[in-house]
């Protein structure tokens, strides 16, 4: 290891300590929001981040941002973000019987530019690359979880733009992930349509649906809503994602399409109240902290005369209905959602929770905008509700590679709401019973689920019927 006298280390008996700075240096792409990361690599083919010993009468910031420049060969200065914190770890030389204690000052940096990098040669690195966020945290060798951490901060923390009035937004988008969705996108529609109604003309306004390989009907019956309206204040774009499937895909894909300054995402399957749209809109207005404002779910009541679906869409939504909790649930549920769109957060491939994941990145910076309201199905089957809930956990177990720990308790704890199994035994039977029923049959399902889950990698979520 390298270090001279101008180094803050210090020697104290058997130990030495080393005083460090640096950090991770992210650029994000304007027309796609992909993060990269700036790592160098040695000759062992690891990748790490830019730190050094911190000098004699030097601040940690300062020395961070001479190190990061100095090791990445950057022209400009880059932005400091935030300090992630201190971290600590200790390691033994080759012949030497003295502990090394070192305490690196971590950083989250911005660059508005993504210029060529190159190497220090003097400090025995290699290689210097712009890495695409999730190859990054592939490869980097011991900081993965400071990795996660420094991306959450570096969008929690990014400028936000402040609405003052209704009259700062010139323009909307409304995107619209479809897979199958021909026996509902429709009925969506119409309600996206009426609920844009409310909004002030001036604001331009555009829908935008993409197709995520449908082998339905649902491009022929967008293609024939598109050309019934071509009358109207509203621009339509049909887009088909032919690359990875999945939601988070598409969602990144209407991203790139649009060019608004708020973005509003709807599932193909909901019918939004008229004024949902204008009500989280004002909502991102006057909650000028916010970064996510989503709709309040209410479920659509059951056209079937089955008596065996009515009774499973009774005993399955009851919770629903009924809601004997100490307190609201803020867990975001992405089936109707708004945002500046500068906020978006480039989505990783294959993501089965994106609501979830855009949730854990800005929270307590979310929030269920109590009237704007989307009415949604329920499940009618137990098969349905077993589909539903194994796309749920696979999810929320992909979250774990996304999210440190301690991130996951944080926001678990604040965010599900507790049952107060003391007001549920007062409620009146019928709605007592069905929901101690559910929970019993919840209990057995999260059991099948997990052992399911313990042996299938890959989850891929079905299309559920509709009642």
């Amino acid at each position: 290891m390298k270090f001279s006298e101008s180094d803050q280390i210090e020697f104290l008996g058997d130990k030495i300590v080393h005083q460090s700075a640096g950090g991770f240096v992210f650029y994000e792409a304007l027309d796609s929001h992909v993060l990269y990361v700036a790592l160098l690599q040695k000759s062992d083919g690891k990748f790490y981040i830019p730190k050094g010993h911190i000098l004699k009468n030097e601040k940690p910031e300062s020395a961070a941002l001479r190190e990061v420049k100095e090791e990445l060969a950057l022209d400009k200065d880059p932005k400091i973000v935030v300090k992630i914190g201190i971290d600590n770890y200790t390691f033994t030389l080759r012949d030497e019987k003295r502990t090394h204690h070192k305490n690196v000052h971590l950083y989250v940096f911005s660059v508005a530019q993504k210029e060529n990098i190159k190497p220090l040669k003097s400090e025995d690195f290699i290689n210097a690359e712009w890495l695409k966020f999730d190859e990054a945290l592939e490869k980097i060798a011991f900081d993965k979880e400071n990795l996660l951490k420094a991306r959450r901060y570096f969008y929690f923390y990014k400028p936000n733009k402040t609405l003052d009035t209704l009259k700062d937004i010139q323009s909307i988008s409304v995107g619209v992930p479809t897979h199958n969705g021909s026996k509902t996108i429709y009925q969506t529609l119409i309600s996206i349509i009426a609920s844009l109604g409310f909004l002030p003309s001036y604001i331009k306004k555009e829908i935008i649906i993409c197709t995520d390989h449908c082998n339905d009907d649902t491009q022929l019956v967008v293609k024939k809503f598109i050309s019934d309206r071509k009358q109207e204040e509203i621009s339509f774009k049909l887009l088909n994602n032919s690359g990875v499937k999945g939601k988070s895909t598409v969602l990144n894909k209407i991203f790139q399409n649009s060019k608004s300054d708020l973005l509003c995402f709807i599932d193909d399957d909901v019918i939004l109240k008229k004024d949902c749209i204008l009500n989280l809109v004002n909502y991102l207005v006057n909650q000028k902290e916010l970064r996510y404002a989503f709709a309040k779910w209410e479920r659509k009541s059951l056209d079937s005369r089955n008596p065996w679906k009515k009774f499973w869409h009774w005993v399955l939504g009851v919770k629903f209905d009924i809601q004997p909790y100490d307190k609201p649930s803020e867990i975001m549920r992405g089936a109707c959602v708004m945002f500046q769109k500068e906020n978006f957060v480039y989505l990783p491939n294959n993501l089965l929770n994106e609501d979830q994941f855009l949730q854990y990145i800005y929270w307590p910076r979310t929030k269920e905008v109590e009237n704007a309201i989307v009415y949604f199905n329920s499940v009618s089957s137990i098969t349905d509700y077993y589909k539903r809930f194994i796309r749920i956990m696979a999810g929320s177990k992909q979250l774990e590679k996304e999210f440190t720990e301690e991130r996951i308790k944080e926001c678990n704890k604040n965010l599900y709401r507790k049952i107060d199994y003391k007001r549920i035994l007062r409620l009146p039977l019928k709605q007592k019973l069905p929901f101690l029923f559910y929970r019993f049959l919840r209990f057995f399902i999260n059991k099948i689920v997990k052992i399911r889950l313990s042996i299938t990698k890959n989850y891929e979520w079905p299309r559920i019927k509709q009642n």
